[in-house]
């Protein structure tokens, strides 16, 4: 049972489908419309004069009722007037049914004066169409398909009244009534029209058909001819073929259409792509993959791609130019074939023209570089060959690029080869672009391994690399060569107070006056910051110190003029040493390098800008190196970290206090707080490394026996920490220091733009008696307004910005409001890293009592114990 529903079903759809698809059919659909029109006016012709000639018999009935009416009333008046009975009432009546048209009834409703007066009839009583009669007085009609019905009301006039002597004028004195049947003749009217319209009709559908065949007939051969056309379309280039300008179909609709077919084959042919082209285009697309092959000998990569391009489309040959940063411009020209020399020779011309326009004038004496192929014909005629080009420019790196291909005279005035050629123009530029781009890349990662990037000298990595190896290459050949360790003196204050970009191209210009004033073959380094080093091959102990006297007379007549118009005068100290004999048959770089930097330290504790070369006898009191590589102090732990301390003298030599510093240690080196603090702020663990500071100094029994001033420096994050303030107030209850004993210094520069967030702390920490100095005063802007909006009771400058002579009248004016403000104030200034005797007495010449730094004593792992004299010297 289901089987045979789903035939059914198939079925149905079979017969709607066919349906659906007679209608797609422009023949099909136009014999249905004609079938539906004849058929749709057919019946509406026979509906129209089905309803006019019921309209007409209904209207001739109620014309005829009327008038046999007016006759009846008539003749029944003329009776009345001359007086009847009642039988000849009735034979009146009985006569008028006779006379009456066939099938027509004729009645007459007595009223109830003329019941009264003369008696009543045996009839039926008036239906509803009479008594509406009876009551409004008129003349009522009523038709349908079968019977036209009319009643009209009998009113009594005053001649009425002589017989009917009860009644009144206006009175109804009865109603005729009038049935017509006019059915049979509507159905005898319906059938003739019917028989008629049967013989009619076959003609507008058989003058449809002809009308659908000969549209049909001409479309299909204009059709026909349309397909014809399009199935000898099989390349783009066949659209030139389908043209149907000047074909008449019979119709000015359809030659339109063509015409418009006509502009949209020039349009397609425009814009289209053959599949080929369009494969090759894919194909093409995927050498833009960049692998190291492609890097390592990109000009096979073109050869490669030139032979994969001529597989689709003709092209002779390919041209790169490219010029990056400094380097001259380098043109190679492919070869798909061979080339004779006046091709050759004529391609060769139009290039360098082409690549002058790009790159300027100089460019035009470029000679290309020819690759001549294996495969194609001799190219023999130049005329034959076009040119079409490509630029690239780029800013990082500078590079300008062009790339050309050599194609067959005419070949990109069809719009898709022209298309094709734009491509590949676009993906050996690109391909080429990026791959000379790397090679520039690689060659600067290759240059800057060994090179600082401010000043081109050589890196610290690299200065490494070549002591060890001139120690080496010293021992092997047995000859002496020179160490020089140079610091440029004073050049802090110029970063401050010039900034940075200013303090590079300083560092710059310091760098080409040491490159340009040793020997020719020494090697120039910059060790970081304001340090620089030398190496001296082949160098003895004179000669050594030839080169940096030589060196030190260069740089003291040369000057370099400020942003603000001032002329600089350079000053370096430099520390000499001769190795390898100096430091042992078995002593490394790291040993030769120790004794060049304290000789490069006395020469600056000296007076600065002057050499001193290394005491052979010497004991080395430092640590082999201060500097540790960044993964090393990132790697540090709050648990490597130690403190010493600096005491802080009077200028009489007695001590009053001391400033605590950090160090920490990696593998065998100390490194200072400087080194590690910034990174260990990075991490967020700053606060836990000032925590343990703060423990271990307070939590130290030597301190029961120290008397002065605690000076601890608290990073500002750390400061702004609650915690922690609380954290600091409750290790000093509980340590031997009185709360006034311990001095807590804030930095001035770090805070800069967030001055009013120390108000909380700093009110905190004076509350609970604890002192509070200001550390680096002067090196920003901000120490005037830490002065006005806090109270502080220690200020510490720098001993060089104090004492430098050169320093500007302005910066003297600052110094000097500086000085008279923390007079005012009653805040003590502590003049910190002196370094000289000559510092001393400036400072005391500043009536400043407080100083501390190297020139009294270095750090020491202990803390001072009593407030004893020092002696003046080291």
């Amino acid at each position: 049972m289901w089987g045979r529903r789903r035939q059914g079903g198939a079925r149905g759809r079979t017969l709607v489908d066919r349906i659906v698809t007679s209608f797609r059919s422009l023949r099909a659909l136009m014999v249905i419309a004609a079938l539906l029109v004849s058929v749709v006016i057919t019946t509406a012709v026979y509906l129209a004069t089905e309803t006019v000639f019921t309209q007409a018999v209904q209207r001739s009935a109620v014309q005829n009722a009327r008038v046999l009416a007016d006759g009846t009333f008539n003749a029944m008046y003329q009776i009345m007037r001359q007086g009847w009975t009642r039988e000849q009432l009735n034979e009146f009546l009985d006569s008028l049914n006779q006379r009456a048209d066939p099938g027509a009834v004729i009645s007459v409703y007595r009223g109830e004066p003329v019941n009264a007066l003369f008696g009543s009839l045996a009839q039926p009583p008036p239906d509803g169409t009479a008594r509406a009669a009876f009551e409004t007085r008129r003349t009522h009609v009523e038709t349908d398909a079968q019977l036209v019905r009319y009643d009209r009301p009998l009113v009594a006039g005053d001649e009425c009244l002589q017989c009917h002597v009860n009644a009144e004028a206006g009175d109804v004195l009865g109603v005729l009534s009038i049935r017509q049947p006019i059915g049979p003749m509507i159905d005898q009217a319906h059938d003739q029209l019917l028989d008629r319209l049967l013989v009619i009709v076959p003609a507008p559908l058989l003058a449809a058909l002809l009308v659908a065949g000969f549209l049909s007939w001409r479309l299909g051969r204009s059709l026909r001819r349309l397909n014809r056309s399009v199935e000898q379309v099989n390349r783009v280039e066949d659209l030139a073929h389908l043209r149907f300008a000047g074909a008449s179909t019979g119709f000015s609709e359809f030659d339109d259409v063509l015409a418009h077919v006509d502009v949209l084959t020039d349009k397609v042919r425009d814009v289209a792509i053959d599949r080929n082209l369009l494969e090759f285009e894919i194909g093409l697309m995927e050498h833009f993959v960049i692998t190291s092959d492609v890097v390592r000998d990109w000009r096979r990569y073109v050869r490669d791609l030139l032979e994969e391009i001529n597989r689709q489309f003709t092209v002779h040959g390919v041209f790169t130019a490219f010029s990056i940063a400094d380097r001259p411009v380098g043109v190679d020209v492919f070869w798909q074939g061979r080339a004779d020399e006046v091709v050759a020779a004529r391609i060769d011309r139009e290039v360098s023209r082409r690549v002058g326009e790009c790159f300027g004038g100089g460019a035009r004496d470029v000679t290309p570089r020819q690759h001549v192929g294996h495969d194609g014909e001799l190219l023999t005629d130049a005329g034959r060959l076009d040119l079409h080009t490509k630029t690239l420019s780029m800013d990082l790196p500078p590079m300008q690029g062009m790339v050309g291909l050599i194609v067959p005279m005419g070949e990109a005035r069809v719009t898709v080869k022209r298309l094709v050629i734009e491509s590949i123009l676009s993906t050996l530029i690109n391909v080429v672009g990026s791959v000379r781009a790397i090679e520039k890349h690689t060659e600067d990662l290759e240059y800057f391994a060994t090179r600082d990037p401010l000043t081109r000298l050589y890196n610290q990595r690299m200065f490494w690399s070549l002591l060890e190896y001139e120690i080496g290459r010293a021992r092997r050949h047995d000859y002496r060569f020179g160490l020089m360790v140079i610091d440029l003196d004073d050049f802090k204050r110029v970063n401050d107070r010039y900034g940075h970009g200013f303090g590079d191209d300083y560092l710059r210009r310091v760098a080409d006056l040491l490159q340009n004033g040793v020997r020719d073959g020494d090697i120039v380094a910059r060790y970081g910051g304001d340090e620089f080093v030398a190496i001296l091959p082949d160098a003895d102990d004179r000669t050594v110190e030839q080169v940096g006297e030589r060196l030190l007379a260069r740089v003291q007549e040369a000057t370099i003029a400020a942003p603000d118009g001032e002329s600089l005068q350079l000053s370096l100290s430099i520390g000499l040493a001769v190795g390898p004999a100096e430091v042992g048959p078995a002593a490394s770089g790291q040993a030769l390098f120790s004794l060049a930097d304290q000789a490069m330290y006395r020469a600056k504790v000296a007076g600065k800008n002057r050499l001193a070369v290394a005491d052979r006898e010497e004991v080395m009191t430092v640590e082999p190196s201060n500097e540790a590589g960044q993964d090393e102090v990132a790697s540090l732990t709050p648990e490597a970290v130690s403190v010493v301390y600096q005491p802080i003298r009077q200028a009489d030599g007695t001590v009053v206090g001391a400033e605590v510093f950090a160090r920490a240690r990696v593998g065998e080196r100390v490194i200072p707080a400087a080194a590690f603090v910034r990174v260990l702020g990075r991490g967020q663990m700053i606060d836990v490394v000032d925590r343990r500071v703060v423990g271990m100094v307070l939590g130290d029994p030597a301190m029961a026996e120290f008397d002065g001033r605690l000076f601890v420096n608290i990073a500002p994050t750390s400061l702004l920490e609650s915690r922690f303030i609380d954290f600091l107030i409750e290790s000093i209850a509980h340590s031997p220091l009185r709360p006034d004993q311990v001095v807590v210094e804030i930095s001035e520069s770090p805070l800069a733009g967030d001055i009013g967030a120390l108000a909380r702390p700093v009110a905190d920490l004076r509350a609970a008696g604890v002192r509070t100095a200001i550390d680096h005063a002067g090196s920003g802007r901000e120490t005037f307004t830490y002065l006005r909006r806090f109270e502080f009771d220690y200020l510490k400058i720098e001993a060089d910005w104090l004492c430098d002579r050169k320093v500007s009248r302005r910066d003297r004016a600052f110094i000097d409001g500086l000085l008279t403000i923390a007079e005012t104030l009653g805040v003590t200034v502590v003049a910190h890293n002196v370094e000289t005797d000559a510092q001393v007495e400036l400072v005391r010449g500043l009536s400043i009592e407080l100083m501390q730094g190297y020139r009294f004593a270095r750090e020491s792992q202990k803390p001072p114990v009593a407030l004893l004299p020092a002696s003046e010297s080291r």
